[in-house]
């Protein structure tokens, strides 16, 4: 009969791992300004958001920024619509792990404390299958209009309460557009802006009220990109399939709606014949 022989698991993780993780949450400083940081969220205009600079580890920004799939080879939701232009993951779905690890580190109970504190959410909740979270893009030409978010998860009884992102735009010119702008419901007029630059983080609340959006087109270098990370955070409700709110956009402005109206007369194949002619390309660009 054979014998046997116990044996030591060989490590599933590499070494320095462990440590990589503790890096992508800047849990100590938080905590250590949450008083002072829950009192700026309150207090900020047009509504409670707060804005926070060089919070971050940059090496684990650079890391998860230089992740990003290449445009042509991925799988991703792409919204080409009169409202917006813009690229996003599913969720973490396909994502390289030290990216998923960022975004699940970002949703890991020391957060989550950190964010019930200054919402004042103390039920504050994860989605586990990140709907409408992780990985966005815009390319030169993209714009969202000022909207409010939508406030039904569409399989789980979770209300949304609050949003977070992550910039990771390393030397982003703000006159190329892109800013994120927070309007007041009531007059309809910018209060705030935030450019998407590397290691700027903003959180901001999900209600009827909380429009935001980059309106204006962007016009960054065709080799750029405005790059983020997103996630968001819930509150549990039974009722929440059917109460919740859908997505509001505005009315675009001028520039957007013309572009808007033409691209309505152009069939939707075109728009798959030029995305598949531009992969086509840059693969013979790398293949040369």
């Amino acid at each position: 009969m054979n014998q046997i022989t116990a044996t030591r698991p060989t490590p599933l993780l590499p070494d320095g791992f462990d440590e990589a993780v503790a890096r992508m949450a800047p849990i100590a400083r938080l905590m250590a300004e949450k008083d002072e940081l829950r009192a700026r969220y309150l207090a900020a205009k047009p509504y409670p958001h707060l804005v926070l600079d060089n919070f971050f580890d940059p090496e684990v920004l650079d890391r998860v920024a230089t992740e990003f799939p290449g445009r042509g080879g991925r799988d991703w939701l792409s919204y080409d619509t009169a409202n917006e232009i813009k690229q996003t993951s599913r969720g973490v779905i396909d994502l390289p792990a030290f990216s998923q690890a960022f975004l699940w580190q970002m949703c890991a109970p020391p957060m989550m404390e950190f964010l019930r504190h200054v919402s004042g959410h103390a039920d504050l909740c994860v989605d586990p299958v990140f709907h409408g979270g992780g990985m966005h893009e815009s390319f030169r030409g993209g714009w969202l209009n000022m909207h409010a978010d939508w406030t039904q998860h569409p399989v789980l009884p979770l209300t949304r309460r609050l949003n977070l992102i992550v910039y990771l735009n390393r030397d982003w010119d703000p006159a190329w557009g892109g800013a994120l702008e927070l309007w007041d419901a009531k007059d309809k007029t910018s209060g705030a802006k935030v450019e998407p630059v590397f290691n700027r983080a903003v959180i901001f609340p999900t209600t009827a009220e909380t429009l935001h959006g980059f309106p204006d087109p962007m016009t960054c270098p065709a080799d750029r990109s405005r790059k983020s990370v997103s996630w968001f955070y819930w509150s549990p409700d039974p009722e929440a399939i059917k109460e919740g709110a859908p997505i509001t956009f505005l009315p675009g402005n001028r520039q957007t709606r013309m572009r808007a109206l033409v691209r309505s007369f152009i069939p939707p194949v075109a728009f798959t014949a030029r995305d598949g002619l531009k992969s086509l390309l840059r693969g013979g660009r790398k293949a040369g």
